[in-house]
């Protein structure tokens, strides 16, 4: 790689970052393999760790980049171990080892306090031995599915269940106060749901698999699933008695961010900036209703080699020339987002010339991209779906109150959709969402996942009541709709 011992490390963080850009490009390139996990996960690293890169690799000195580097890197593994494996296995694809310069990953006990002092629970894996507990503190036979989301992560099946549920322990919380048990679900090989059928649940981790029913005919089976209880009164649970013992008094210490050195110059905090905002721009896809949305991999084409830039920008002797190279760099991100990005690359260059001055604000100015009309993505309304389409997420949510907070029920889909009969031949499939406010029936099952369907819409135009795909595989209908878009 030609690197030396004074500059492993940073090297090694700035492929890191290039690495991050080319998963996160790959897990968008088509929406029939979307990968909304992968694109979540990669661009929730960078968002406490843009700033540290920049402050590492900024440094004046080959030695200062690799000790900030180092620090950089200890403070983003210390996360956890899953975030320490995915730092060494991506570097070693990069061409780095960062297992012999991490120091050892440690297994921690996930159980903490909170600001009050008491145990809350943590995230657990489904078992024989946990769910028995689960029925001991609350009432399962009368939970109420609160929400379900079934979502292909790649090629992979998963869910995500929230179940509302009355306590069977003692507690001051007010008797309509219920808990919330979320169950996270990988590799589901069957489901049937009803949202008119989905009262009582019960719990099965005796056959090798994990088996949820749901109301009288309801079921969920998968591989594997874990469950986190999310309930304000948890310490006075059986499980949280239990545990308060064994989990230290005190808070752990709070993380601190490596190397803060003071602010950065001008042409690498523009850089940083515009860098760190789009991986908030990316992050969004959290939220799955915004997933189509989100220009995914034309941010990490435009960002492209991004960690290498910085590193040899920042290897320049003088400070004016390390000042323009960082400039060139954000000159550059701007250039390669063309026309699609110009609407957002100007948005954020706005932004930032609001917060600088002199020169830099002059400078901010002049890097505007010209917006065409219609240079933006286009957001196709309901509609507009084609005769071909492949389910790729499933979302019902229930009317509710939770922390005394009235939410509004739901039902969304999105869907894998082909190019336009317009598109340029090299376009790939894209998402298209389609969301029904307050349904009054959701019903979906295996069969909706299992391959291309014929969406059928019921509905004036804008209007849409209803929506059914693989001949009744999925099934939801509203009043009204809510918000149909295509990415």
């Amino acid at each position: 790689m030609g690197t030396t011992r004074n500059t492993m490390a940073a090297s090694a963080l700035g492929a890191l970052l290039d690495r991050s850009l080319v998963q996160m490009a790959e897990a968008s390139a088509d929406a029939r393999t979307y990968d909304r996990q992968t694109i979540h996960t990669v661009s929730d690293v960078w968002d406490n760790n843009t700033f540290p890169l920049f402050r590492a690799l900024a440094a004046r000195t080959s030695w200062g980049r690799d000790r900030r580097a180092r620090a950089a890197l200890e403070w983003m593994a210390a996360l956890g171990v899953e975030r320490r494996t995915w730092m060494v296995e991506q570097s070693a694809i990069a061409g780095y080892n960062l297992e012999s310069s991490l120091s050892a990953s440690v297994e921690t006990d996930d159980h903490q306090r909170d600001y009050r002092g008491v145990v809350r629970a943590s995230m657990m894996a489904l078992t024989t031995e946990v769910a028995p507990g689960i029925g001991v503190d609350y009432d399962l036979a009368t939970a109420e599915v609160r929400s379900l989301v079934l979502e292909r992560i790649g090629t992979r099946l998963t869910g995500t269940l929230a179940v509302a549920v009355r306590r069977r322990y003692a507690s001051e919380r007010p008797a309509d106060d219920l808990a919330e048990l979320r169950i996270w679900l990988d590799e589901v090989t069957d489901t049937n749901f009803d949202s008119r059928d989905s009262s009582g649940i019960t719990l099965d981790c005796g056959t090798g698999q994990i088996t949820i029913g749901m109301g009288e005919r309801g079921i969920l089976r998968a591989a594997r699933a874990t469950v986190h209880p999310d309930d304000l009164a948890w310490h006075l649970s059986a499980a949280g008695r239990a545990l308060d013992a064994r989990t230290p008094a005190s808070p752990r210490p709070s993380r601190r961010t490596p190397l803060d050195d003071g602010p950065l110059n001008d042409g690498p905090l523009a850089a940083a900036t515009i860098l760190h905002q789009a991986m908030l721009e990316i992050r969004m896809v959290r939220y799955a209703h915004h997933a189509g949305q989100i220009p995914v991999r034309p941010l990490c084409l435009a960002f492209a080699g991004a960690g290498q830039s910085i590193l040899d920008a920042s290897t320049r002797r003088r400070a004016s020339r390390r000042e323009e190279a960082f400039r060139q760099l954000v000159e550059d991100w701007v250039r390669k987002g063309g026309p699609d990005l110009a609407p957002w690359f100007a948005d954020r260059l706005r932004d930032l010339a609001g917060k600088v001055r002199g020169t830099n604000r002059e400078w901010v100015n002049s890097l505007m991209p010209p917006i065409e009309r219609g240079s933006e993505p286009g957001r196709g309304t309901v509609t507009d779906l084609p005769a071909e389409a492949e389910l790729r997420l499933a979302k019902y949510v229930a009317a509710h109150t939770r922390y005394e907070r009235p939410r509004a029920g739901s039902a969304l889909v999105q869907l894998a959709v082909p190019p336009r009969p317009q598109a340029e031949r090299d376009e790939v499939w894209d998402l298209c969402g389609l969301e029904l406010e307050s349904p009054h029936l959701f019903q979906v099952n295996s069969t909706a996942f299992h391959g291309a369907t014929h969406p059928q819409l019921t509905g004036a135009p804008e209007a849409v009541r209803s929506l059914s795909l693989s001949g009744g595989g999925l099934t939801m209908s509203a009043e009204r709709t809510g918000q149909g878009q295509r990415g």
